[in-house]
């Protein structure tokens, strides 16, 4: 972790001036003192400003930064944003080079004050603080280092975006939206994420709850906005226009898996010129998708849709052939110049309760087989009273799906309580709305069963105590609390994990002690050159956005492997990955805005009617409800720059 020589960040001032460098500071912020391997010199962003090395320019990284806010940052219409901080830049380097021909100190505050004040967007506003910080507390430091010349790095960002496993560009497409240039948002979204229509469905929208417009009111309905230009597209029957970046090259790869990770780097892959072909052990597209997220939430048509989009580049796909049975790594390394494993989490944890393994009729073997077979319309036989046990988007897509069977008693068990749930808040209330049980703070212990088949569940009461690893409070059981839940099917939804069966000790392959495939930390290669994970294979069973980013990620990485023969990140990229690990968004701040137009939520579907069939729930927005909500949009644009040598 880097150390800090003197700044301020966040109001608070850091100065180990003449003290020598094992005493300094530990950074605020989470960066090495070898920024990608270079040495850290300063870093610059709209909390304020950290020098890390004695010789820094620090009056120069400040004028840089100004600059760049000017030129990159400022969307150039208002006047204070885009001539106010040139102005300050150029008054900046006057002050480096020439004292006597820079305009007083106290009157570049003042500019910067009023910058703060009356600019009209909020990349120019927050530009500024740093500016004004080292005026007021390291104004000593003018005319000092000016020798030295170092490069800088800079990376535009949001809150929103830098909460977006996949980077997407929110306030930009939004402002799309907001002046009704839908393909125009299409495309800005297609830049990062190639499955909008999925994504703005059922991804669980962390940038959501990364968008400063919740300090003042609602955060802005993002994921609904993200599927709007998709609807448009596929509504007004419009022909995707979808980007070729390279002529055809000569590399062949191969992805196994057609989930979010794998189309997505099939997807961008594609688009740089590679043949690339898919290896799915399901009969179609889409991966947990398709046959984990039933079609009340994700229409299975339109999720083919969005996978001819992907084909239409050239993309081949194979069905029913799974990697270690159908396909072997061994022949797949030979046969193309790199290979993508993206297969995903499809393994099912057991609930490790007595009579579970017994063989009873009515214990089936995991939510996500049920869920599976279901959708792949294979038989089920389901009663009419069902337990599901878990907590997350499975476990209730399982009640869900439950219910539209025609089942009559519907349960959901869960040891922790409602607030700790991972499932999604609106997908608790729809299930209640819908007619499902919740038991919370409740843990199986054993099945019951007579004649060979179930008929009831005992469970003991929990209580929570400390935080265990995950941050969440440790579930305890009550002594003498067990009761029995009547019911004829126990759906086990607790947790999945990838199956890696498949690979062989000479393959070279590791495997975590979470099973699963390790990669070298951003860079989604394996320690077998050509040979790249992503997904839920990679870190365990996640969200549809988190495979996404990496699988473009990890297509990032494998054209460079084919093209240059190496796999690495560029200085931008490294300064992406380090705001998203820091996080942009501070909750705490302060935001002065007067709340005006109210979240817009779209149409859904009357809880009486939607449980009898397994039509989509949420409707689309009117072009009237996506300019309505655009609008809501605070614009949260924000800069970071960080100067390094080389």
């Amino acid at each position: 972790m880097a150390k800090v020589y003197f700044g301020v960040w966040k109001d608070k001032v850091i100065d180990n001036r003449g003290k020598a460098t094992e005493e300094w500071t530990e950074s605020p912020i989470k960066i090495d003192d070898k920024f990608n391997g270079k040495p850290l010199k300063a870093f610059v962003n709209w909390d304020g400003f950290l020098v890390f090395d004695k010789e820094a320019d620090i009056l120069k990284t400040l004028a840089d930064y100004m600059f760049e806010i000017s030129s990159y940052g400022c969307c150039g219409r208002c006047f204070p944003g885009r001539t106010g901080t040139r102005i300050i830049a150029e008054e900046l380097m006057k002050l480096r080079e020439d004292k006597s021909n820079a305009a007083p100190l106290d009157l570049i505050k003042d500019l910067c004050v009023s910058i703060n004040k009356s600019a009209k967007c909020t990349v120019a506003p927050t530009a500024v603080i740093p500016v004004i910080k080292f005026i007021e507390h390291f104004s000593d430091e003018i005319g000092l280092n000016v020798s030295k010349q170092y490069r800088y790095v800079r990376h535009l960002t949001a809150p929103c975006t830098a909460g977006c496993p996949a980077n997407v560009k929110i306030p930009e497409f939004i402002e799309a939206i907001k002046d009704y240039r839908f393909d125009e948002a299409l495309a800005i979204i297609r830049e990062t994420m190639p499955l909008p229509g999925v994504c703005g469905r059922v991804c669980p929208h962390p940038c959501e709850k990364n968008c400063r417009r919740g300090l003042v009111d609602d955060p802005v309905n993002i994921m609904v906005l993200k599927r709007t230009p998709w609807d448009y597209e596929y509504y007004h029957h419009k022909k995707p226009q979808i980007p070729i970046y390279r002529d055809k090259t000569d590399k062949k790869v191969c992805i196994v898996g057609a989930g979010p990770a794998g189309l997505t780097a099939a997807y961008y892959l594609a688009q740089l010129g590679h043949t690339v072909k898919i290896y799915d052990m399901l009969p179609e597209p889409g991966g947990m998708v398709a046959v984990g997220i039933p079609d009340y939430r994700q229409p299975r048509e339109l999720l083919r849709r969005e996978v001819e989009i992907i084909q239409s580049l050239g993309v081949e796909i194979q069905y029913n052939t799974k990697l270690g049975r159908d396909i072997f790594l061994d022949d797949l390394k030979k046969e193309y110049d790199a290979v993508l494993i993206a297969i995903g989490a499809f393994k099912s944890r057991e609930m490790g309760v007595e009579g579970e393994d017994a063989g009873y009729e009515g214990v089936m073997t995991s939510g996500i087989d049920f869920l599976q077979d279901f959708s792949l319309k294979k038989p089920i036989k389901i009663g009419n009273r069902v337990v599901v046990v878990g907590g997350g988007n499975t476990a209730i897509d399982c009640v869900r799906t439950a219910i539209r069977l025609g089942c009559t008693d519907v349960n959901l068990v869960y040891r922790r309580s409602r607030a700790e749930m991972p499932a999604e808040d609106y997908e608790v209330a729809d299930a209640e709305e819908e007619g499902v049980k919740f038991h919370f703070l409740i843990n199986p212990v054993k099945i019951i069963a007579k004649d060979g088949k179930v008929v009831g569940m005992e469970c003991v009461r929990m209580q929570l105590g400390e935080p265990d690893e995950s941050g969440r409070r440790k579930p305890e059981p009550v002594p003498g609390s067990n009761f029995i839940i009547e019911c004829d099917t126990i759906i086990p939804a607790i947790g999945q994990y990838p199956d890696l069966s498949f690979l062989k000790e000479s393959d070279g392959i590791k495997v975590t002690k979470w099973n699963t495939i390790s990669v070298k930390e951003d860079l989604y290669m394996t320690d077998v050159p050509g040979i790249f994970s992503a997904g839920d294979c990679e870190w365990g069973p996640n969200t549809v956005v988190k495979a996404i980013g990496a699988g473009r990620w990890a297509a990032i990485m494998m054209d460079r492997y084919l093209m240059e023969g190496d796999v690495y990140l560029t200085d931008e990229e490294k300064l992406q990955l380090t705001l998203y690990k820091n996080k942009v968004f501070d909750k705490t701040e302060k935001v002065c805005e007067t709340p005006t137009i109210h979240r817009v939520h779209q149409e859904k579907l009357d809880a009486q009617y939607r449980i009898k069939n397994f039509e989509e729930i949420e409707k689309p927005y009117t072009e009237k409800q996506a300019y309505l909500e655009a609008t809501r949009c605070l614009r949260c644009m924000r800069m970071a720059m960080v100067t390094i040598g080389e």
